[in-house]
């Protein structure tokens, strides 16, 4: 727990703290509601998200008529096996630095953890968002078994959402500094547009979201509301409470720059394993930022289409062929995917209810 005048956030079950006040936060649940399992798949969703992905790969295709399949393959020499070994492992540390930056948001609203059981949460929740054909994302999964931990799946998901919501601060950050110190970034037409247009619309969107959520008039009217109204209203008191502690928001800012850094690092690696010196690390600075904005739209699974689509626009204006650039989309995806499947034991294992809460050494 930090030591610079924490207020607890809305509801929370502190450790420790008053029975009183424990067993109100308790009582304010609906035990029978609580979710014991994670939610059934749809489908049909998971199929549509699958057409959608084919589409985006035909259609990429269909307007490259040069690049064939046998293009996409690359030619795995040690030296490239080395770069997408060093992919993996930089991906995974990202993920327990991720973990940090949700821990700070946690402690903030007065949910303590150890951050083991946090990491093991989170990385559960990777392992589904990019292992496993679901219509529902890693989010669910933090959300559901933080509020197993602590009592309060509404605190949880006021926690998630805010730690979801530093990555569209971070995200433009890198992507300028990228732009700002790469030799002719700046000059590219078109892919330098575009992606200056969706730092731009992140960060609009990430303002007014915040002042949504933290406005008395805003998501503050839904304090001390029930059923779905109560997590927006959680979401209010957790901004009011971040917003009261500077120090944590800079811990925040920092955890996640060091987070979206080692994920560029991650595919400047895979650049480096196709033998494209063209990648450097201010490239993928400067463009996987709004290509991670634009493919986490929840169209396509796994972004797939959508990140090969932007790699094509924005690696292509430095030299890269259309099929290299392909490549090195499906590459990421695949360095994803392999580095998610660090969370396959605590997925499987987690499922079981952890010891109380304890303070989270982070």
């Amino acid at each position: 727990m930090d030591s610079d005048g924490a207020s607890d956030g809305p509801g929370a079950v502190v450790p420790g703290g008053d029975p009183d006040e424990r067993a109100e936060a308790l009582a304010e649940i609906d035990e029978e509601s609580l979710p014991r399992r994670l939610p059934s798949n749809d489908w049909r969703r998971i199929a549509l998200r699958v057409a959608v992905s084919v589409a985006f790969l035909s259609i990429l295709f269909w307007r490259l008529p040069d690049v064939s399949l046998g293009d996409l393959v690359p030619v795995l020499t040690s030296a490239a096996v080395g770069w997408l070994l060093l992919a993996v492992a930089v991906h995974v540390v990202a993920y327990l630095l991720q973990s940090l930056r949700w821990a700070q948001v946690s402690d903030a609203l007065g949910i303590h953890l150890p951050y083991p059981r946090l990491t093991s949460h989170l990385l559960a929740g990777e392992f589904v968002s990019n292992a496993l054909p679901t219509s529902f994302g890693g989010d669910v999964v933090r959300v559901i078994r933080q509020g197993g931990d602590v009592g309060d799946h509404a605190d949880s998901f006021a926690a998630t959402s805010l730690e979801r919501l530093t990555g569209w601060f971070v995200l433009p950050l890198l992507s300028a500094i990228g732009l700002g110190l790469g030799a002719g970034l700046l000059d590219l037409g078109a892919p330098t547009a575009v992606a200056v247009i969706v730092d731009v619309v992140t960060l609009v969107a990430l303002l007014s979201i915040l002042w949504a959520a933290g406005h008395p008039r805003g998501a503050g009217r839904l304090v001390g509301r029930v059923g779905w109204q109560r997590y927006l209203g959680a979401v209010h008191l957790g901004v009011v409470a971040v917003r009261r502690r500077p120090s944590v928001v800079v811990r925040v800012v920092l955890a996640g720059l060091a987070f979206q850094f080692l994920q560029c690092v991650s595919v400047w690696a895979c650049g480096r394993a196709l033998g494209l010196d063209q990648v450097t690390i201010l490239a993928a600075m400067a463009f996987f930022p709004p290509t991670a904005v634009l493919q986490n739209f929840p169209l396509t699974l796994g972004g797939l289409g959508v990140r090969e689509a932007a790699f094509v626009l924005f690696f292509g204006a430095l030299g890269v062929a259309d099929e290299q650039a392909i490549a090195l989309g499906l590459l990421v995806y695949l360095v994803f995917v392999v580095a998610s499947l660090a969370g396959a034991p605590a997925f499987i294992l987690g499922r079981r209810r952890g010891a109380p809460p304890g303070p989270n050494p982070a």
